[in-house]
């Protein structure tokens, strides 16, 4: 069956099919050279750093080729190799963390931490959509992949702990998102009896939440900075979170149109909760197979979040 055009696949307009294949190539060869650069990196900070890019461009090619209209069942298999790469920076950030504090020992003892810093707003979001993602496509093993590297960032945020209450046996109750606006609006939405009311702040959310990655380093207003040779550091303006809010607890969001909703991805996730498919089944703390979203029973160990 032939493929329909490339305008008429892409989900967002900001993409033409020669931006979108100028890009792919750019960011393959800026993959190919930071590999290498790994490899003859001497200093912990320069591991990590190369294994921090490494992530974050093989998951903004994930992006891209999502903007680009790729089917979501051709992309769904990729993200665990992602969660790879983000698993890999991790641990290698645990080295340059230990390297600082055998300079610094008045800073007291390694103890592990993450690497993500939640204060960080490109951190945040890349770690909120890397989530989330992972959470629509119900890849349960990367969902609880990604928790157990952040067991260090428990207790810090509301919105990141919405997210994980039906993966973990230990929900946490706060009250405020560590960086505030935008997001504490779409944390509103779970104190919402009223669905329409609920609608309404992923609406409002949606439209605070461009302008609000304004500090974003890397892709913000990227689709206005075309280089010479035509690619640009433009992956798709995702809010991946919004969209894992109104999954995971089961939101209406029949009347959002909005650039940044990903509004098929959330169809998908509904798709395989209602057959009950998962992209893959994960593994809790003590090895046993079975966490699902939205608060409903796994049949698998008859486990009830």
């Amino acid at each position: 069956m032939k493929s329909p055009p490339f305008d008429d696949r892409r989900r967002q307009q900001f993409l033409c099919q020669e931006l979108y294949e100028k890009t792919l190539e750019n960011s393959r060869a800026l993959l190919q050279v930071q590999l290498k650069n790994k490899e003859s990196a001497e200093f912990a900070d320069d591991i990590s750093l190369a294994h921090h890019f490494l992530y974050l461009e093989n998951f903004w090619i994930w992006m891209l080729d999502y903007t680009a209209g790729v089917p979501i069942e051709k992309l769904a298999p990729r993200l665990s190799d992602i969660v790879d790469r983000f698993s890999e920076w991790n641990e290698a950030d645990q080295y340059r963390q230990e390297e600082i504090l055998s300079q610094y020992p008045e800073y007291g003892p390694y103890r592990y931490r993450a690497a993500p810093n939640f204060g960080d707003l490109s951190d945040y979001e890349d770690t909120l959509q890397l989530l989330s993602v992972a959470i629509l496509l119900r890849d349960q093993r990367s969902v609880m992949r990604i928790i157990r590297i952040f067991r260090s960032h428990r207790g810090q945020d509301c919105l990141f702990e919405q997210l994980i209450g039906a993966y973990v046996n230990d929900e946490m109750t706060l009250d405020t998102c560590i960086l505030g606006q935008p997001y504490d609006t779409l944390l509103q939405t779970v104190y919402e009896n009223d669905e329409y009311a609920a609608q309404t702040l992923i609406k409002k959310y949606l439209t605070q939440w461009y302008p609000a990655m304004k500090d974003h380093p890397r892709w913000y207003n990227g689709h206005l900075r075309i280089s010479d040779e035509g690619y640009a550091p433009y992956y798709g303006y995702w809010a991946f979170e919004a969209g894992a809010m109104a999954f995971v607890f089961d939101l209406d969001d029949s009347d959002i149109d909005h650039f940044a909703y990903p509004t098929d991805l959330v169809a998908y996730g509904r798709a395989l909760r209602e057959e009950n498919r998962y992209t893959s089944i994960g593994m809790n703390e003590t090895g046993d197979v079975g966490y699902v979203e939205g608060k409903q029973p796994c049949h698998d160990t008859d486990f009830r979040e």
